[in-house]
Protein backbone atom coordinates (compact mmCIF):
# COMPACT_ATOMS: atom_id res chain seq x y z
CA UNK A 1 0.00 0.00 0.00
CA UNK A 2 1.68 3.32 -0.45
CA UNK A 3 0.32 4.98 2.82
CA UNK A 4 -2.09 4.52 5.80
CA UNK A 5 -5.67 3.34 3.77
CA UNK A 6 -7.33 4.47 7.13
CA UNK A 7 -6.89 7.90 7.62
CA UNK A 8 -8.27 9.54 10.95
CA UNK A 9 -10.80 11.59 9.21
CA UNK A 10 -12.63 12.76 6.09
CA UNK A 11 -10.46 15.64 5.87
CA UNK A 12 -7.34 13.64 5.98
CA UNK A 13 -8.84 11.00 3.10
CA UNK A 14 -9.44 13.45 0.77
CA UNK A 15 -6.09 15.13 1.28
CA UNK A 16 -4.90 11.98 0.78
CA UNK A 17 -6.43 10.77 -2.56
CA UNK A 18 -5.77 14.62 -4.15
CA UNK A 19 -2.23 13.94 -3.22
CA UNK A 20 -2.07 10.55 -4.87
CA UNK A 21 -3.80 11.94 -7.92
CA UNK A 22 -1.66 14.64 -8.12
CA UNK A 23 1.31 12.30 -8.06
CA UNK A 24 0.22 10.46 -10.52
CA UNK A 25 0.12 13.23 -13.14
CA UNK A 26 -3.19 14.67 -12.75
CA UNK A 27 -4.44 18.23 -11.86
CA UNK A 28 -6.27 17.91 -8.40
CA UNK A 29 -7.64 20.24 -5.94
CA UNK A 30 -9.94 19.46 -2.49
CA UNK A 31 -13.19 21.14 -2.07
CA UNK A 32 -13.62 22.80 -5.40
CA UNK A 33 -16.87 24.07 -6.19
CA UNK A 34 -18.55 23.73 -9.69
CA UNK A 35 -21.59 25.27 -11.56
CA UNK A 36 -24.51 23.13 -11.87
CA UNK A 37 -28.19 23.99 -13.07
CA UNK A 38 -29.04 24.07 -9.69
CA UNK A 39 -25.95 26.08 -8.20
CA UNK A 40 -22.97 25.60 -7.25
CA UNK A 41 -21.60 22.46 -5.44
CA UNK A 42 -18.33 21.63 -3.65
CA UNK A 43 -16.44 18.58 -4.58
CA UNK A 44 -14.30 17.15 -2.01
CA UNK A 45 -11.50 16.11 -4.89
CA UNK A 46 -11.73 17.33 -8.47
CA UNK A 47 -9.21 16.26 -10.65
CA UNK A 48 -8.37 16.64 -14.58
CA UNK A 49 -6.11 14.81 -16.52
CA UNK A 50 -4.42 17.31 -18.74
CA UNK A 51 -2.14 15.19 -20.56
CA UNK A 52 -5.17 13.57 -21.94
CA UNK A 53 -6.97 14.66 -25.68
CA UNK A 54 -10.42 15.24 -23.87
CA UNK A 55 -9.00 16.78 -20.75
CA UNK A 56 -10.70 13.72 -19.04
CA UNK A 57 -12.02 15.12 -15.30
CA UNK A 58 -12.94 13.15 -12.24
CA UNK A 59 -15.19 14.09 -9.54
CA UNK A 60 -14.39 12.22 -6.02
CA UNK A 61 -16.41 11.59 -2.72
CA UNK A 62 -14.57 10.72 0.19
CA UNK A 63 -17.03 9.51 3.25
CA UNK A 64 -14.49 8.22 6.53
CA UNK A 65 -17.43 6.55 7.85
CA UNK A 66 -17.48 3.29 9.89
CA UNK A 67 -20.05 1.95 7.81
CA UNK A 68 -20.57 1.07 4.01
CA UNK A 69 -22.00 4.06 1.62
CA UNK A 70 -26.11 3.94 1.24
CA UNK A 71 -27.84 4.18 -2.38
CA UNK A 72 -29.45 7.38 -1.54
CA UNK A 73 -25.42 8.94 -1.50
CA UNK A 74 -24.58 7.12 -5.15
CA UNK A 75 -28.11 8.76 -6.71
CA UNK A 76 -27.17 11.91 -5.15
CA UNK A 77 -23.47 11.61 -6.27
CA UNK A 78 -24.58 10.30 -9.58
CA UNK A 79 -26.85 13.68 -10.55
CA UNK A 80 -23.74 15.67 -10.14
CA UNK A 81 -21.87 13.96 -12.08
CA UNK A 82 -24.50 14.63 -14.69
CA UNK A 83 -24.80 18.18 -14.06
CA UNK A 84 -21.14 18.80 -14.20
CA UNK A 85 -20.14 16.36 -16.96
CA UNK A 86 -17.67 14.43 -15.27
CA UNK A 87 -16.14 11.27 -17.18
CA UNK A 88 -15.15 9.48 -14.29
CA UNK A 89 -16.79 9.20 -10.54
CA UNK A 90 -15.50 7.50 -6.85
CA UNK A 91 -17.19 7.26 -3.97
CA UNK A 92 -14.15 6.83 -1.55
CA UNK A 93 -14.69 5.27 1.87
CA UNK A 94 -13.48 3.06 4.43
CA UNK A 95 -16.37 0.35 4.07
CA UNK A 96 -16.92 0.58 0.26
CA UNK A 97 -20.58 0.39 -1.06
CA UNK A 98 -24.00 -1.35 0.29
CA UNK A 99 -24.79 -3.60 -1.63
CA UNK A 100 -27.91 -1.93 -3.10
CA UNK A 101 -25.46 0.80 -4.07
CA UNK A 102 -23.00 -1.28 -5.44
CA UNK A 103 -25.35 -2.95 -7.85
CA UNK A 104 -26.73 0.78 -8.93
CA UNK A 105 -23.25 1.96 -10.00
CA UNK A 106 -23.27 -0.94 -12.36
CA UNK A 107 -24.39 1.37 -15.44
CA UNK A 108 -23.11 3.99 -14.61
CA UNK A 109 -19.72 5.71 -14.61
CA UNK A 110 -18.91 5.46 -10.79
CA UNK A 111 -16.53 3.58 -8.83
CA UNK A 112 -17.16 2.64 -5.21
CA UNK A 113 -14.37 1.63 -3.19
CA UNK A 114 -12.28 1.71 0.09
CA UNK A 115 -8.80 4.16 0.20
CA UNK A 116 -6.95 1.06 0.02
CA UNK A 117 -8.58 -0.31 -3.33
CA UNK A 118 -8.03 3.16 -4.73
CA UNK A 119 -3.98 2.87 -3.74
CA UNK A 120 -4.21 -0.57 -5.09
CA UNK A 121 -5.60 0.35 -8.36
CA UNK A 122 -3.25 3.20 -9.18
CA UNK A 123 -0.03 2.32 -7.93
CA UNK A 124 1.86 0.93 -10.78
CA UNK A 125 1.41 4.50 -12.06
CA UNK A 126 2.10 5.88 -8.77
CA UNK A 127 4.87 3.25 -8.48
CA UNK A 128 6.50 4.70 -11.89
CA UNK A 129 5.86 8.34 -12.19
CA UNK A 130 6.55 9.31 -8.44
CA UNK A 131 8.17 6.83 -6.54
CA UNK A 132 10.61 6.07 -8.88
CA UNK A 133 11.32 9.47 -9.97
CA UNK A 134 11.98 11.05 -6.84
CA UNK A 135 14.10 8.30 -5.13
CA UNK A 136 15.86 8.43 -8.77
CA UNK A 137 16.57 12.31 -8.65
CA UNK A 138 17.79 11.80 -5.12
CA UNK A 139 19.92 9.42 -6.11
CA UNK A 140 21.48 11.16 -9.09
CA UNK A 141 22.67 13.96 -6.66
CA UNK A 142 25.39 11.64 -5.46
CA UNK A 143 26.30 10.22 -8.67
CA UNK A 144 30.08 12.13 -9.04
CA UNK A 145 30.55 11.33 -5.69
CA UNK A 146 30.24 7.36 -5.86
CA UNK A 147 30.99 6.62 -10.00
CA UNK A 148 33.42 3.98 -10.60
CA UNK A 149 35.12 6.87 -13.01
CA UNK A 150 35.29 10.36 -12.15
CA UNK A 151 38.83 11.68 -12.82
CA UNK A 152 37.95 15.35 -11.25
CA UNK A 153 37.42 13.17 -8.22
CA UNK A 154 39.87 11.17 -7.95
CA UNK A 155 42.38 13.95 -8.62
CA UNK A 156 40.61 15.95 -5.66
CA UNK A 157 40.93 12.47 -3.62
CA UNK A 158 44.76 12.58 -4.38
CA UNK A 159 45.08 15.93 -2.64
CA UNK A 160 43.22 14.90 0.37
CA UNK A 161 44.83 14.10 3.65
CA UNK A 162 44.94 11.34 5.00
CA UNK A 163 41.53 11.19 7.03
CA UNK A 164 39.93 13.23 5.00
CA UNK A 165 40.81 10.32 2.50
CA UNK A 166 40.03 7.59 4.81
CA UNK A 167 36.41 9.19 5.38
CA UNK A 168 35.62 8.99 2.31
CA UNK A 169 36.46 5.66 1.56
CA UNK A 170 34.31 5.38 4.30
CA UNK A 171 31.39 6.56 2.54
CA UNK A 172 31.98 5.17 -0.97
CA UNK A 173 32.16 1.85 0.94
CA UNK A 174 28.61 2.85 3.00
CA UNK A 175 26.43 4.06 0.22
CA UNK A 176 28.76 3.89 -3.03
CA UNK A 177 26.35 0.92 -4.88
CA UNK A 178 23.03 2.10 -2.60
CA UNK A 179 23.83 5.69 -4.54
CA UNK A 180 24.60 4.51 -7.99
CA UNK A 181 21.46 1.96 -8.01
CA UNK A 182 19.21 4.22 -7.05
CA UNK A 183 20.19 6.75 -8.91
CA UNK A 184 18.91 4.82 -11.85
CA UNK A 185 15.75 4.35 -10.63
CA UNK A 186 14.42 7.15 -12.34
CA UNK A 187 14.60 5.79 -15.98
CA UNK A 188 11.69 5.91 -16.32
CA UNK A 189 11.67 9.17 -16.76
CA UNK A 190 13.50 8.27 -20.35
CA UNK A 191 12.16 4.40 -21.13
CA UNK A 192 8.85 2.14 -20.34
CA UNK A 193 9.63 0.63 -17.23
CA UNK A 194 6.82 -1.61 -17.98
CA UNK A 195 8.05 -2.92 -20.92
CA UNK A 196 11.26 -4.14 -19.19
CA UNK A 197 11.96 -8.17 -18.38
CA UNK A 198 11.95 -8.04 -14.25
CA UNK A 199 15.79 -9.49 -14.42
CA UNK A 200 16.66 -6.39 -16.46
CA UNK A 201 16.10 -3.60 -13.65
CA UNK A 202 14.54 -5.68 -10.61
CA UNK A 203 14.95 -2.34 -8.26
CA UNK A 204 12.30 -0.26 -10.24
CA UNK A 205 10.08 -2.81 -11.06
CA UNK A 206 6.93 -2.69 -9.57
CA UNK A 207 6.92 -4.87 -6.33
CA UNK A 208 4.22 -6.58 -4.52
CA UNK A 209 4.49 -5.55 -0.96
CA UNK A 210 6.71 -3.46 0.97
CA UNK A 211 7.70 -6.49 3.13
CA UNK A 212 8.78 -8.49 -0.07
CA UNK A 213 10.59 -5.34 -1.92
CA UNK A 214 12.65 -4.79 1.38
CA UNK A 215 13.07 -8.71 1.95
CA UNK A 216 14.11 -9.19 -1.57
CA UNK A 217 15.80 -5.84 -3.08
CA UNK A 218 16.88 -4.18 -0.05
CA UNK A 219 18.08 -6.54 2.63
CA UNK A 220 20.44 -8.73 0.71
CA UNK A 221 22.26 -5.87 -1.47
CA UNK A 222 22.89 -3.42 1.76
CA UNK A 223 22.12 -5.22 4.76
CA UNK A 224 24.28 -2.62 6.95
CA UNK A 225 20.93 -0.12 6.10
CA UNK A 226 17.82 -0.92 8.75
CA UNK A 227 14.11 -0.35 6.93
CA UNK A 228 11.38 0.87 9.28
CA UNK A 229 8.94 1.59 6.64
CA UNK A 230 5.51 0.04 6.54
CA UNK A 231 4.17 1.98 2.84
CA UNK A 232 5.77 2.50 0.18
CA UNK A 233 5.60 6.38 1.30
CA UNK A 234 7.23 5.66 4.32
CA UNK A 235 10.06 3.72 2.12
CA UNK A 236 10.28 6.61 -0.28
CA UNK A 237 11.38 8.63 2.71
CA UNK A 238 14.03 6.36 4.10
CA UNK A 239 15.64 6.06 1.21
CA UNK A 240 15.35 10.11 -0.11
CA UNK A 241 16.35 10.35 4.00
CA UNK A 242 19.40 8.29 3.30
CA UNK A 243 20.48 9.60 0.15
CA UNK A 244 20.51 13.14 1.25
CA UNK A 245 22.48 12.08 4.24
CA UNK A 246 25.37 10.69 2.41
CA UNK A 247 25.24 13.86 -0.23
CA UNK A 248 25.77 16.17 3.06
CA UNK A 249 28.62 14.00 4.12
CA UNK A 250 30.06 13.88 1.18
CA UNK A 251 29.96 17.47 0.92
CA UNK A 252 31.17 17.61 3.83
CA UNK A 253 34.49 16.00 2.90
CA UNK A 254 34.99 17.31 -0.43
CA UNK A 255 34.25 20.96 0.72
CA UNK A 256 30.60 20.88 -1.78
CA UNK A 257 29.98 19.49 -4.74
CA UNK A 258 32.72 17.94 -6.98
CA UNK A 259 32.91 20.19 -10.08
CA UNK A 260 32.24 23.23 -7.89
CA UNK A 261 35.43 22.46 -5.57
CA UNK A 262 37.23 21.37 -8.86
CA UNK A 263 36.88 24.69 -10.87
CA UNK A 264 37.17 26.92 -7.70
CA UNK A 265 40.53 25.04 -7.11
CA UNK A 266 41.47 25.28 -10.75
CA UNK A 267 40.34 29.31 -10.77
CA UNK A 268 43.17 31.26 -11.71
CA UNK A 269 44.21 33.18 -8.23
Amino acid sequence: MIEDPYPPDWKALQAGVARLFNEIGLSARIEEKLKTPRGEVEIDVFAVDEASVDKIRYLVECKNWNSAIPQTVVHAFNTVMAETGANIGFIVSRKGLQAGAERYTDNTNIVGMTYLELQERYFPIWWERWFCRQVGDAGESLEDFVEPFNPRRDELVASMTRAESDRFNELLHHYGTFGLVMGHMNMAKYVNMAAWPAERNRMAHKPESVDQYIAEILEPHWPHLRWKATTFRDLMTEIISLLNDALEAFRSVFGGDINEVYERREAPA
